[in-house]
């Protein structure tokens, strides 16, 4: 993509048809019109090293006889000035401007769900270069679910073997009498259609990583635990605390079946996952998941029970917190810093956890206050599932019980609700999409872009450098370019 820019700009082939001279998204903190254009084609391009200017932040001056002078501390602000000058390009030429900008949140991220529905390679890459071309930063790669497990593990085939596929996928139940269920008395209809195996070798991930490298992307891979757990159980029936066989789950929603907690194989197991995530992902943070882990089989399971005895733990619900103290202390070892969703505070988790705030910001906030770092994702504005009230809307979405549009996701601040000098806990925040109900590639990018456009201006554009309608006009060449550079199907703006 670096090529690429240099490229476009010297063609002069990004036409953005803006109505101001500066249409950047997501829009720069500091930016001083200088009047005037030079032509894309007469542009020289110099770059210099300043390590006063903070990290990823950069300078940008076009003056009216192509001279462009870039300063930044490193690579990535090198990289962000050069986005910059692509998109303030358009028919050919060059507003002359001066621009200082730096973001506003290390975490700008987007969550990439491959489980529930596999997206792809193709999806996943072209889903990088739009998230580079918004100067977001952080990939979150969620691979292992009850519904099927998507990375290799050299030392255990069978996750992909079995846990890569599943004997049938649901579909929202056709309910034809008030409180009739669907055919397993859940409210869902199995479509009985043997979905997979789906997974990305290991050659894919390192291709994957370094590709969002090359794009100053960080990727953060998750491996859930203790729960949503059965597509893994299902390869190895002894990781769960009845030792039943089972199938990747055929139905969304949470499964009981979790890890056992008082297994040593178990612990073992899930060491030896650890070890080649983090020889695949070389980034320092691991995601281990932590959400909706029930304790029913742990309160009827003697090992879960001897466990919590020996240890003489709070319950189930301190077992799962010994757990999660446990791998983050073992990826401390191996130099890596853990993340889990915000059910993992219940647990008293140490300080070096992160926490990701998805349930509303309290978690965030909580965090924040015992000072632990945190990263916002609360459901409402952040869950790119939720319909989002276009006109004439193609695809089925999770009911949330409201609307998500555009605007509302430009509404979202990480900081709300921190003190002052609570908010350096905040790394950020970002967009994320489950894929229940999206069923593609396609329909992946209908739902996210250009929401995450907003989100993304949220997480690098100061507050008070944001402004709605000004957004609302830079979004229309923004979306365009989404289409028709990237190939994306971002859905149509209302």
């Amino acid at each position: 993509m670096k090529g690429a820019i240099c490229a476009a700009i010297a063609a002069g082939a990004i036409a953005m048809d803006a109505t101001a001279a500066i249409s950047v998204v997501p829009m720069p903190n500091k930016v001083t019109e200088l009047g005037g254009f030079c032509l894309a084609t007469n542009v020289t391009i110099e770059t210099l090293t300043d390590a006063s200017i903070p990290a990823e932040g950069y300078t940008l001056k076009v003056t009216e006889d192509g001279s462009v002078k870039i300063a930044s501390s490193g690579d990535a602000g090198r990289f962000y000035a050069m986005i910059t000058l692509e998109q303030l390009t358009k028919d050919g030429k060059v507003p002359c401007v001066e621009i200082e900008d730096a973001p506003r949140f290390k975490w700008r991220g987007l969550h990439f769900d491959d489980c529930r529905h596999f997206m792809g390679k193709e999806t996943l890459m072209k889903t990088l270069d739009a998230m580079a071309y918004h100067k977001l930063n952080v990939f979150h790669w969620h691979l292992t679910e009850d519904q099927g497990w998507r990375i290799e593990i050299k030392k255990y085939p069978l996750l992909t073997a079995k846990g890569a596929v599943r004997p049938g996928s649901p579909k929202p139940a056709v309910l034809k009498k008030p409180g009739e269920t669907g055919q397993d008395g859940t409210g869902w209809v199995n479509n009985n259609i043997e979905y997979g195996p789906f997974f990305y070798t290991q050659d894919d991930v390192r291709e994957i990583v370094a590709y969002a490298q090359n794009l100053h992307i960080t990727v953060v891979p998750e491996i859930e635990l203790p729960g949503h757990a059965l597509a893994a159980i299902s390869a190895y029936p002894e990781l769960g605390c009845t030792g039943e066989q089972f199938t990747p789950w055929t139905r969304w929603g949470v499964s009981e079946h979790i890890f056992c907690g008082g297994n040593d194989k178990v612990i073992s197991f899930l060491e030896d996952v650890i070890d080649e995530v983090c020889e695949l992902f070389p980034g320092p943070i691991v995601h281990i998941g932590g959400d909706e882990a029930p304790k029913k089989a742990w309160r009827k399971c003697p090992k879960c029970q001897a466990r919590i005895n020996e240890l003489g733990l709070d319950g189930e619900e301190g077992l799962q917190g010994w757990m999660t103290r446990h791998f983050t202390e073992y990826l401390a070892k191996k130099g890596r810093r853990a993340i889990g969703w915000d059910e993992v505070l219940d647990g008293n988790p140490g300080k070096d956890t992160i926490i990701m705030s998805w349930r509303g910001p309290e978690g965030g906030i909580k965090a924040a206050a015992r000072g632990n770092d945190a990263v916002m994702c609360p459901v409402n504005p952040c869950y790119l599932d939720i319909e989002q009230g276009i006109d004439e809307d193609p695809c089925e979405y999770i009911n949330y019980g409201f609307k998500l549009p555009l605007e509302l996701c430009y509404g979202f601040d990480p900081a709300a609700g921190i003190p002052e000098d609570q908010q350096k806990h905040i790394l950020g925040g970002q967009g994320n999409n489950w894929t229940e109900y999206t069923w593609n590639g396609s329909e992946f990018e209908w739902k996210v872009w250009p929401r995450m456009s907003a989100i993304a201006e949220c997480l690098w554009t100061e507050k008070k450098n944001k402004d709605w309608q000004n957004f609302s006009q830079r979004i229309v060449p923004l979306r365009k370019s989404l289409v028709k550079r990237f190939r994306i199907n971002a859905s149509p703006l209302r």
